[in-house]
């Protein structure tokens, strides 16, 4: 790319915290630097801290505009999805920021990266280089499928990660609504390669997912941090059977909670209720998001409060739960008069489920204020009572 010459990344590293918009307006006091091209690098740097920390610590890494950084993978979800696999030669077909493609790189010995627009084909073409893949990753700018159509190679995986917006910037909601329409190449892609590989939006849903995409053997809700990233399908051409869904959520650094179930298990058992116990239980993002209720509540010995609450429940405390536990210290009516009672400095948080209220609302009529150590939960129980649970959140 040849900007970030070593008088550029010291401007960006001495202004790392200052507002970008702010500095892309001070064209005139650095007449000798490029600050709009400044200005974002330093808003994506301030960005991708978290998400890209690897790319983060290199100040090599060229980063394009924001659109590439909302969509790109988070590295800690990037290198799960590469870990579920190995081989010779892969491909992804929708390029992107290739977060994805350098992840996979650590597991593959060629990865083929195809993207349309050419800036920022560029881009990763030399970000590849100063991240030290350029043996492994090679860039190609233009369009995947068409690239695919011209390749007679042998590929262990193809990758693809569909735009999840309109034309008119909006997010959609369903598989045809995705560019590349997914229901319409699905057979292309499975008769040339050995495995398939697609990162889609945790707002579609997951059963619709399987009815209209052949052949997927594993569907994995990724969830950091107790937030639902996206989930991602594995197929082969040839498999029969029932899918697989593993929810998975990276608690802390490197520590991966994972339950795996059948939807067809989840649909034949029945579930187990009862009224509140001691504990309160709050499965994570991809559980909760996977829809593993009845299951995941057998496999923890645990009964649920509620069909629809998706709370559960029990006296003695469960260690190493894969979500939120608090401690029930005192119930009572949904009540503002009740609520004075359980939370006389007026604060908690508070939020409902299955309470016939919105969280919003039921701050609103309990009267509290935001903050404090204390949870104010509104919900339904066993016997259809709802109730307000002071609660203290141990895990």
């Amino acid at each position: 790319m040849g900007l970030l010459n070593p008088e550029i990344k010291a401007f960006i590293r001495e202004h790392a915290d200052e507002n970008p918009e702010t500095l892309a307006l001070q064209s005139k006091r650095y007449s000798d630097l490029p600050m709009a091209f400044i200005a974002r690098q330093v808003k994506a740097r301030q960005r991708i801290q978290k998400k890209l920390p690897t790319w983060h610590g290199n100040d090599d890494v060229v980063f394009p505009g924001s659109l590439s950084l909302e969509q790109c993978s988070s590295e800690t979800a990037a290198d799960y999805k590469a870990g579920l696999f190995e081989g010779g030669t892969m491909a992804d077909l929708t390029g992107g920021l290739g977060v994805d493609a350098l992840a996979f790189s650590k597991k593959f010995e060629r990865v083929f990266h195809i993207e349309r627009s050419a800036e920022l084909s560029e881009i990763v073409s030399a970000n590849v280089e100063v991240l030290g893949k350029t043996s492994i990753v090679e860039t190609i700018t233009g369009d995947g499928f068409e690239w695919l159509d011209t390749y007679d190679g042998e590929l262990d995986l193809l990758y693809v990660d569909p735009a999840r917006r309109d034309g008119r910037d909006l997010k959609v909601s369903a598989l045809a609504e995705c560019e590349p329409n997914l229901t319409l190449v699905w057979e292309q892609l499975l008769k040339r390669a050995k495995r398939v590989a697609v990162k889609l939006s945790p707002g579609l849903d997951i059963d619709s997912i399987r009815s209209e995409l052949r052949s997927i053997r594993e569907i994995h809700v990724i969830s950091v941090a107790n937030e639902c990233k996206e989930t991602f399908c594995v197929a082969e051409d040839a498999y029969k059977d029932e899918a697989k869904i593993t929810c998975v959520n990276e608690r802390s650094s490197g520590h991966w909670d994972r339950f795996t179930f059948l939807r067809s298990e989840e649909k034949a058992l029945v579930g187990e209720f009862v009224k509140c116990g001691h504990y309160l239980y709050e499965p994570n993002a991809s559980i909760m998001k996977a829809g593993a209720f009845k299951a995941f509540g057998k496999s923890m010995c645990l009964p649920a409060l509620h069909p629809r609450t998706r709370f559960y429940t029990s006296d003695e405390l469960r260690e190493q739960f894969p979500g939120r536990v608090f401690e029930i210290v005192d119930t009572g009516e949904i009540r503002s008069k009740v609520a004075r009672t359980l939370f006389p400095d007026g604060k908690a948080n508070t939020f409902a489920r299955n309470a016939g209220i919105t969280s919003d609302a039921l701050k609103r009529k309990l009267k509290l204020g935001d903050g404090g150590d204390w949870f104010a939960i509104g919900t339904t129980d066993a016997s259809e009572q709802r109730l307000l649970l002071k609660c203290d959140r141990v895990q």
